[in-house]
C-alpha cells in the first residue's frame, strides 16, 4: 500500500475524499458496475514460482509514469525488483533492488532523503529493514540497515508523525511489539522503538487522522483471535492504544478512509473466514461496527481503496487467497456492487491502484504468491 507522492500521494488524498451522503450499513448489492479490467499475458510480471508479497507504485524514474516495486519472498530468500514501466503499463525492464536475496515482506516508497526522488525500504520477515536510496534513474544503491527491525515484520507505512516533514517508518508485528522508526530527512532513521499497546498479531497497518485534530493517527489489524487496535497519536508521534471493541479475529490488513460519506474515517479490516468488518467512525476517534463487506469464501489478504469510477467516494479491491480477486464500488453510503475480476484464483498478498497506462483511470495490480504477477488496465463500459 505511499517523492514518491506524486504517485502515493495522489491514492492517500483519494482515501481521504469526503463525500456528503448519510452513513449506512456495507451490503453487497448487484447493480452493474461502470468499469471493466483487461486480463493479458503481456502485462504479467515476475517469476509464477516467486513469493510475491507486496508492491507500491512510483514514477521512480522521474519520466511521468508509475512503475513497480517489488517485494519477494515473503519467508524464503528471493530478489527484489523494480519493473519500469514502458508508459502502456507493460513492464518490459526489470532491475535488482539490493544485490543479495532475502525474505521481503513490504517495500515502502517514499522521498526518505529530501533530494526530491523516490527511495525505497524493504521491511524483512525476521531480517531488519534495508534502505535504498535512488539516484533519480530508478537505481537503487543501499544505503544501510535499519537498526532494531528484526523480527517477524508483516506490514509497514511511510508517514510523518511528528510533524517535522520527515517521513517517519511504522511496521507491524505478527510476533512481539510494533514499531516506530522516526526519519531525519536525510535518508537515516533513528532506531525503532515500541508503540503503545499489546504484542504480537498485527499484520496490517493504515494512518490517517482519526480524531480530527490534525495529526496522524493508526490503525493495526491483528490475526489470532486477538483485538485490533486503534493508537491516537498526540502530534509528536506518541500514543495512546485502545482495543477496537467487536474486533477479534483473523484480519490480516487494514483500511482507513471515509467509506460512508459522512467526512469521517471509518476502518475496514481485511478477513479470513468471515466478512470483512467495516468499522463507522464518529470522528473522534471510536468505531462501531456498522456492517460487512464481501463473503466469507474469499479470505481476504489485501486492500486497497481509492475513487475507481470518478464518483465522488472511494471504493475498494480486494486480493483474495481462496478465489479471484474482487472490486466493490460504493454508492457513497457504504454499500457496494460487487465486480469479480477476470483471473484464476490466486494466493494474492498485494494490492495497488494507480493509472499505469496514462488514459486517467486508476488501473489495478497484484503482487501473487506462486503465480505471475498482474497489471489489470480500467476500462469504462460502453
Amino acid at each position: 500500500m505511499n517523492g514518491s507522492f506524486k504517485a502515493a500521494g495522489l491514492f492517500a488524498l483519494l482515501l481521504l475524499v469526503a463525500c456528503t451522503s448519510a452513513p449506512a450499513s456495507a451490503d453487497t448489492t448487484a447493480d452493474a458496475p461502470e468499469m471493466t479490467y483487461r486480463n493479458s499475458p503481456f502485462f504479467m510480471f515476475d517469476s509464477p514460482d516467486g513469493f510475491s508479497a507486496n508492491i507500491e507504485l512510483a514514477d521512480v524514474d522521474n519520466d511521468g509514469d508509475l512503475d513497480v516495486l517489488l517485494a519477494n519472498g515473503r519467508h524464503w530468500a528471493q530478489q527484489d525488483y523494480v519493473y519500469l514501466n514502458a508508459g502502456s503499463g507493460r513492464l518490459l525492464e526489470a532491475r535488482p533492488i539490493g544485490d543479495t536475496m532475502g525474505p521481503s515482506y513490504i517495500v515502502l516508497a517514499g522521498d526518505i532523503d529530501g533530494d526530491g526522488d523516490v527511495d525505497a525500504v524493504m521491511i524483512r520477515d525476521v531480517l531488519p529493514a534495508q534502505i535504498f536510496l535512488n539516484d533519480g534513474t530508478g537505481t537503487f544503491s543501499f544505503a544501510g540497515l535499519l537498526e532494531g527491525t528484526d523480527g517477524a515484520a508483516r506490514n509497514a507505512i511511510l508517514t510523518d508523525l511528528n510533524e517535522d516533514q520527515a517521513l517517519d517508518i511504522v511496521i507491524a508485528r505478527r510476533g512481539g511489539a510494533n514499531l516506530l522508526a522516526l526519519g531525519r530527512g536525510d535518508g537515516s532513521f533513528e532506531d525503532a522503538t515500541s508503540l503503545a499497546g499489546p504484542e504480537d498479531g498485527a499484520t496490517g497497518v493504515a494512518a490517517a487522522d482519526i480524531d480530527g485534530d490534525g495529526d496522524v493517527d493508526l490503525a493495526f489489524a491483528r490475526r489470532d483471535d486477538n483485538e485490533s487496535l486503534i493508537l491516537l497519536n498526540n502530534g509528536a508521534a506518541e500514543f495512546t492504544a485502545r482495543a477496537l471493541p467487536n474486533s477479534r479475529g483473523d484480519h490480516r490488513q487494514a483500511i482507513l478512509a471515509d467509506l460512508t460519506g459522512d467526512g469521517r474515517v471509518d476502518l475496514l479490516l481485511s478477513a479470513i473466514g468471515t466478512e470483512s468488518p467495516l468499522f463507522v467512525g464518529d470522528g473522534t476517534g471510536n468505531f462501531t461496527l456498522g456492517g460487512h463487506v464481501g463473503s466469507a469464501s474469499e479470505a481476504t489478504q489485501a486492500l486497497a481503496a481509492a475513487d475507481l469510477d470518478g464518483d465522488g467516494d472511494i471504493d475498494v479491491v480486494v486480493g483474495a487467497g481462496e478465489t479471484a480477486n474482487a472490486v466493490y464500488f460504493n454508492d457513497g453510503k457504504g454499500t457496494f456492487t460487487t465486480l469479480t475480476l477476470d483471473d484464476d484464483a490466486e494466493d494474492t498478498y498485494g494490492v495497488a491502484i494507480g493509472d499505469m497506462d496514462g488514459d486517467g483511470l486508476p488501473d489495478l495490480v497484484f503482487a501473487n504468491s506462486e503465480a505471475p504477477n498482474m497489471v489489470m488496465l480500467a476500462r469504462r463500459q460502453k
